[in-house]
Parts: structure tokens; C-alpha cells; sequence
């Protein structure tokens, strides 16, 4: 016969073995309906796959033609009656242009935003200083909306989010104001930040954060060629900034030309993968951190004049274009070297080639001709052009300089130098990570309010010339942990959490390498009845994952998303429920101890 405790255990066995097969379903049902909602997310958002030009159409611009650049194939063609479209900006993933729009008796003068190919209209936004945030910054600051105008606008990869940035100020020198707009929810931030004096700036707005490049109106004064910053998406407050110095102070002549006209500055900066590029007129590049903004990498000019006007990735080249010179220079960017320079044939005048855009995935990019409005691909293999793929494109001088006709989408949400699900691995690891960091630190807090005694008779044992301070020490470790926890899921606080969670596991891990020594075989209070476990190796290993997690956040620290605290709550969820089973187990095993079946003779 069996003795009682036996019937325990194997009952106990059970309800572990149970526990664990409804965890494992639960948590493959929680991460498939995660991955579901993420993949319906991207597929509301799912890209074209396809280039597309959005361009004014010839002769008069009283028409606009969407483009299919690869076969020249024309999507749609929209009237513009009233030649009232000025400013135009695409989103990378090829469904959304925003476009400033002008009413013939200027009462109306709004931002459209416009799907693609369509050119169906989604949503009118005041584009002046009658936009919510810019309302808002009007009561505090009014000499700053003086004057404002839309300047600038980028989407977000995915094209849900539009960043835009605005000229204002009464003074000779405009003032940089950007913001953001959810096309999602359909909502404005709830603020506008000024960054300075400006002479141009780009945007790239991101899941929770807006980079934005802001670049110096005379850099031989401010011995700058501009400044970076990074900005809380949902606060607007400046969360990194890094000055770009100048390499080159001397005046250079334009490609083409002899006589000097000015200094190097900013010609182009790129978004690649997890890396912002900035190139300059004479082909010099830095590589920064696109989220501490650390510079990297400092590559020297491949120019002695200012050849780049602009620059843009195809597959693995960077192309720059020198208006007056008509050259494709093409840069290998490893080891920043010029590999090739084309020529472009020579037209009725030497500015009569733009670079329109670059296929994502091909050494190939597209070039306008401003005297004919035609079209053309060049294979930078072997720098010769196509026969023309579309023609009659009014392809005239403010229009292209100044308003961004013809505009261009490479068609992909992806950022150049990432594909697949690697573009989206570094980001969701850091915020599975902080959450999981934050679900612990928040976990430990809750179980040493429970058992305070305990974690104070703990500090005593251990410390014992704390034995006096050991209640107010174990109260300071509770709220030292609460602020860890609260500091890794509030938004723009997420470097001061990762920084704090590192020096208190450090200090928990020093507390417990003496703690096993003095009092061996101790409980370790670290989560109070919630997850029993003694001092010791299990401690000192669930410290050091711990600090690797901190380490798998760092570099992005960043606000985890609703998907990464589902995944990061049910894995701490997961770990307390076989924490407890398993204990239960244990204890109930040791009260069978020596437990053996015996039969009858």
C-alpha cells in the first residue's frame, strides 16, 4: 500500500504537468493572436510592391499622372483645373501623398492627404498656423508663428504617421516648428517643438520617436553643418541631439564651374536600417546611431567641389547627382569609395537632368529630362539610358525645385538596408525586453510590499550593521523598484530606466554573492512569496538574464508597444504560475520523502 504523502505528490505532479500544458497553449494562443493583429496591421498597410511617380502633367500642369516608373505604364490620371497643387510628399510605402493645395481665391489653403494610385482624397489638414499644435505653441509663443509656412512633410515607413515641418518667425532667419499627424486615429499631436534657425530640415518620423535633420543657415558662423535630433513621438521633447561638425571650411566651386561659391554643407541624409547617413555637397558621409545619435563612423569627401546636389540608395550603391556637371557619381558605401561616375548626354542646357529616384532592389535609378518632360532609366552598371518609358511631364523649374515634382516612392515600408522581418527584429527584442524588465521590477515590488518582514529579516542576516536601518532599507528597495518599473514603460524615460535597472541588479547580484555566504540555504525575498527561491546560483543566473535583457534594450531604448508588454506579461505571468506550482511540488515531495509502493506477499 502507498503511504498518504505519495498520493499527494502524484496529485501534485499532475496539477504541475496540467499547469504547464495550459501555459504552453495559452502562451502560443496569446503569441499567434499577437503575431495575427501585427501581420492584419501590416497587411492593412501593405505596400504596392511597386515604384510609382506621381508627376504634373504637360502642357499646362492642369493634370496629374501617376506613373509605374518600371514600364512607364500610366495608374491614373487626375485633373488640377485650378493649378492649385504646390508642395508634394510620398510615403515610402507608396499609398499616400500629401499635397499643399492653394484655392484660386487663397480662403482655403490646406494639406490633402491623398491615396495611391487613386488620388482619392483621405483627409484636409489646415496647413498654417490654425493646426491644433501650432494653435497651442501660437498662445506661448507668438512671434514664432509669425509668418509660418509648410516647409517640409515625410511619412513614416509604413506611411500612418506624417511628419511635418514649418518655417515661422519675424525675424530674417526662419525658425524650425515641427509636429506630427496620426493618419490612423486621425489626431494631431498634442504639441509643436521649435528647434532653431534652419535652412532646410528633413523628417522621419517613427513608431515613437521623429528624427529630424535641421540644417545650418550659414555654417561658416556657427562652424556647424547643422544638428540632429531625436524627439518623443508622443511628447515632442528633445531626447537626443548631435551637432554635425564641418570638414571642409574652404569655398568650393559647383561641379562644372571654376569659381568658388560656397562651403560644403548637407546635401542629402538617409535612413538605412537602424543608421542615419548624412552626405554632404562634397561627398563626405557621417554615420550616426539613428536613436543615441553617437556618430559612428566619420568617412573624408570623394569630391573637391560640390558634386552631390542630392543622393539617393539603390540596392547596395549610393548615387549622387551634380545638376551642373549631368553626372551620376556612384559610391560603394563599405568602404566609402567613388566606383563610377556617368555622364548624362549633353542637352540644350546643362541643367537639364534631375534625378527622379532609384529602384530599391536594383543598381538602377530614373532620371527626367527638363527640356523634353521624358522619363529614362539608367543601370548604373553600364551608365546608358533606356529609351524613354514616359514623356510630356511638366517638368518645369519651381515646380521641380521648389514644390518636389515629379515626387517618388520606392514602393517598400521597409527602411533601405532592411528586409523581411529582420527590419522589425532589433526594435521588437528591445521592447519585449523593456517590458519584461519592467513586468519584473514591477513584480518584485509587489511581493516585497507582502512580505516586508521577511526582506528585512533578510538585510539583517546579511548586513548586520544595517540591522537598525533594515525595515527603511527594504522600504527604499520597494520604491527603488517601483521607480525602475515605472521609468521603463513611461514614454522618453526608457535610457534613465534601463540605466537604473542595470545598477540595481549589479547591487542585488553583490548583495547575493554575500548573502549565500552568510546565511546559505536562505530564502532571497527577491519576490516575496510570489516566486520563492534560495540564495544562490538561481539567483546570481536570473541576475545576469537579466542584465543581458537590459543589454537587448539599450541600444533602442525605446517605449514598449501593446504587442510587446502581451508577449513580455504573459512570459512573467508564465514564470510566477510554474514558480508557484513548482514549489508547491517541491514541498509537497519533501513531505513524501522515502516514499515507496509496497505489495502484498
Amino acid at each position: 500500500m502507498e503511504r498518504p504523502g505519495a498520493g499527494n505528490w502524484m496529485r501534485a505532479r499532475t496539477v504541475f504537468l496540467g499547469s504547464l500544458a495550459v501555459i504552453l497553449v495559452l502562451g502560443l494562443g496569446a503569441l499567434a493572436a499577437t503575431l495575427r493583429w501585427s501581420a492584419t496591421r501590416d497587411a492593412t498597410a501593405a505596400p504596392p510592391d511597386r515604384p510609382l511617380i506621381v508627376s504634373l502633367a504637360r502642357p499646362d500642369a492642369k493634370e496629374i499622372v501617376v506613373l509605374d516608373p518600371r514600364t512607364g505604364q500610366e495608374l491614373h490620371r487626375a485633373p488640377n483645373p485650378d493649378q492649385g497643387y504646390l508642395e508634394i510628399f510620398l510615403s515610402p510605402d507608396g499609398r499616400r501623398a500629401a499635397v499643399a493645395h492653394d484655392s484660386p481665391d487663397g480662403s482655403t489653403d490646406v494639406l490633402e492627404i491623398r491615396s495611391l494610385p487613386a488620388w482619392s482624397l483621405e483627409a484636409s489638414l489646415p496647413r498654417g498656423a490654425s493646426a491644433p499644435p501650432l494653435a497651442g505653441l501660437a498662445s506661448r509663443q507668438p512671434d514664432l508663428v509669425e509668418n509660418l509656412g509648410l516647409a517640409f512633410a515625410a511619412f513614416s515607413p509604413d506611411g500612418t504617421l506624417l511628419g511635418l515641418a514649418y518655417y515661422g518667425g519675424s525675424g530674417d532667419i526662419p525658425q524650425l516648428v515641427v509636429t506630427l499627424y496620426d493618419l490612423e486615429r486621425q489626431a494631431w499631436a498634442s504639441w509643436a517643438t521649435s528647434l532653431g534657425a534652419s535652412s532646410y530640415a528633413w523628417l522621419f518620423p517613427g513608431r515613437d520617436r521623429l528624427l529630424v535633420v535641421n540644417r545650418s543657415v550659414l555654417p561658416q558662423w556657427t562652424n556647424s553643418l547643422g544638428d540632429v535630433f531625436v524627439l518623443d513621438q508622443r511628447t515632442g521633447a528633445v531626447i537626443a541631439q548631435q551637432t554635425i561638425p564641418r570638414l571642409v571650411t574652404a569655398y568650393l566651386p559647383q561641379r562644372g564651374r571654376l569659381a568658388p561659391s560656397a562651403s560644403p554643407s548637407l546635401a542629402t541624409p538617409l535612413l538605412v536600417g537602424e543608421e542615419l547617413w548624412l552626405v554632404t555637397a562634397d561627398l563626405a558621409r557621417f554615420v550616426l546611431d539613428a536613436h543615441t545619435l553617437e556618430i559612428r563612423r566619420t568617412d573624408p569627401p570623394l569630391a573637391r567641389d560640390l558634386a552631390a546636389q542630392a543622393a539617393t540608395l539603390a540596392a547596395d550603391r549610393l548615387v549622387a547627382f551634380s545638376v551642373e556637371a549631368s553626372e551620376l557619381l556612384v559610391v560603394d558605401p563599405a568602404p566609402w569609395h567613388l566606383s563610377a561616375t556617368h555622364r548624362l548626354p549633353e542637352r540644350g542646357f546643362s541643367s537639364d537632368w534631375l534625378l527622379v529616384g532609384a529602384e530599391p532592389g536594383e543598381r538602377t535609378v530614373y532620371v527626367g529630362a527638363i527640356s523634353d518632360g521624358c522619363l529614362w532609366r539608367v543601370p548604373l552598371d553600364s551608365g546608358t539610358l533606356s529609351a524613354p518609358l514616359a514623356c510630356d511631364l511638366y517638368l518645369e523649374f519651381p515646380y521641380i525645385t521648389y514644390y518636389h515634382w515629379p515626387a517618388f516612392s520606392p514602393g517598400t515600408a521597409a527602411p533601405a538596408g532592411a528586409t523581411g522581418l529582420l527590419r522589425h527584429l532589433p526594435q521588437s527584442a528591445a521592447g519585449v525586453a523593456t517590458a519584461l524588465l519592467a513586468g519584473t521590477f514591477l513584480v518584485a515590488t509587489l511581493g516585497k510590499l507582502f512580505a516586508l518582514a521577511d526582506a528585512a529579516r533578510l538585510l539583517a542576516t546579511v548586513l548586520p550593521r544595517l540591522r537598525r536601518w533594515a525595515r527603511p532599507a527594504a522600504l527604499g528597495t520597494v520604491a527603488l523598484e517601483l521607480l525602475t518599473g515605472a521609468l521603463l514603460l513611461v514614454p522618453g524615460t526608457q535610457r534613465a530606466g534601463l540605466a537604473l535597472a542595470a545598477t540595481a541588479l549589479l547591487a542585488f547580484t553583490a548583495f547575493g554573492l554575500v548573502g549565500a555566504r552568510r546565511a546559505p540555504g536562505a530564502d532571497c525575498s527577491c519576490f516575496g512569496n510570489l516566486m520563492p527561491a534560495k540564495l544562490g546560483r538561481g539567483t546570481l543566473l536570473r541576475n545576469v538574464t537579466l542584465l543581458a535583457l537590459v543589454a537587448i534594450a539599450w541600444p533602442v531604448a525605446a517605449a514598449p508597444s501593446l504587442a510587446d508588454v502581451t508577449v513580455a506579461s504573459l512570459l512573467v505571468l508564465s514564470v510566477l504560475v510554474v514558480s508557484r506550482v513548482a514549489a508547491t511540488v517541491a514541498s509537497l515531495r519533501r513531505s513524501a520523502g522515502g516514499v515507496t509502493t509496497r505489495h502484498a506477499a
